[in-house]
């Protein structure tokens, strides 16, 4: 007897095998945007094993409708129902991959993170998940007599606004150069609108337009790249801002969900660029007004684990 977990993203398939004890038995990576689309290539990897699985876990980057995802970052969908009539099995279950992430937390080790503040202890506690990369994902894990249970949601959509009178031009330019990111009649924007490698390009624009700078640099990288070697001023504020907004979005979340048991940046950008997790974004993270000591008690972490969908899907799979 053997069980199917995967991780689908954008470019890479990873697909594996574990035991009723979640332990990896084998592992296959087909290629996204290959000749095989999930459903065929779980098919594939069941028939190399010679048997079909008793169930099958999949982590996905893309919004899960009705046991449905299309992709982000891919032309590729796919369905519970599909995953399960290809594998000829009664059921499968699609995640999406910051929910997967969030189930990956229940094993989280010392080994998986630096740590920003606080130690590398893991209470069962509430822990919260933040993720800037091609998106802003966003999950939390909370526990239950014992035994771990996830809270998936679209926290990178929360409003974000300007937070001093000199941020208000830059956000009056970010909403005419993107208006469909803008919530309500004010200057707030949706948070993944700025804390993504999709949304920075656009924020780093309208900082140099509130500057009367030019913006020659076109992509997230090259931004981080830039402002690290303090090359461009448009993108050392940019990036700036950028620290100052996520480490508040997460403080926030932290606040929500009452995370004891740890916030965890992880996602693409965050592995990119782990020098912008510095004492001035502990301070951001910590700005709570009167609830500051208490944002200063919980434990913050970089979570540099790479596995974190598949880990999440077998954690899943283990506890259900």
């Amino acid at each position: 007897m053997w069980n199917l977990i995967a991780d689908v993203g954008g470019t890479n398939m990873r697909l594996a095998a574990v035991n009723a004890e979640g332990d990896i038995l084998e592992r296959a990576r087909y290629d996204t945007k290959g000749t095989l689309n999930l459903e065929q290539a779980c098919a594939d990897f069941a028939a190399h094993r010679g048997s079909a699985p008793g169930r099958a876990v999949i982590a996905a980057a893309g919004v899960v409708r009705d046991g449905s995802v299309q992709l982000t970052n891919a032309d590729q969908s796919f369905s519970e129902r599909g995953i399960a009539v290809a594998l000829g099995i009664e059921r499968a279950k699609v995640l999406n991959d910051f929910e997967a992430a969030a189930w990956s937390l229940a094993t989280v080790a010392e080994g998986d993170v630096t740590v920003l503040q606080g130690q590398a202890v893991f209470p069962r506690e509430p822990c919260l998940i933040v993720g800037p990369g091609t998106g802003l994902g966003v999950g939390a894990l909370v526990w239950a007599n014992g035994e771990p249970c996830v809270i998936p949601g679209e926290g990178g959509h929360v409003a974000l606004g300007p937070r001093t009178p000199e941020e208000v031009p830059i956000f009056e330019a970010l909403r005419k150069e993107w208006p469909e990111i803008g919530m309500g009649p004010g200057l707030v924007v949706e948070a993944e609108a700025i804390l993504s490698g999709t949304g920075l390009p656009y924020f780093y624009r309208a900082v140099a337009k509130s500057m009367d700078l030019t913006a020659p640099l076109g992509t997230g990288a090259e931004i981080f790249e830039a402002a690290k070697a303090r090359l461009d001023t448009a993108a050392i504020r940019a990036v700036e801002l950028f620290v100052q907004y996520l480490a508040g979005v997460a403080g926030d979340l932290g606040l929500v969900f009452a995370a004891k048991g740890g916030v965890f940046i992880s996602g693409g950008v965050a592995a990119a660029n782990p020098w912008i997790f510095d004492e001035a974004f502990v301070a951001a993270f910590n700005a709570g007004g009167r609830h500051t000591s208490w944002r200063q008690e919980l434990p913050l972490h970089l979570y540099h684990q790479p596995n974190f969908g598949l880990i999440g899907a077998r954690n899943y799979l283990t506890a259900r």
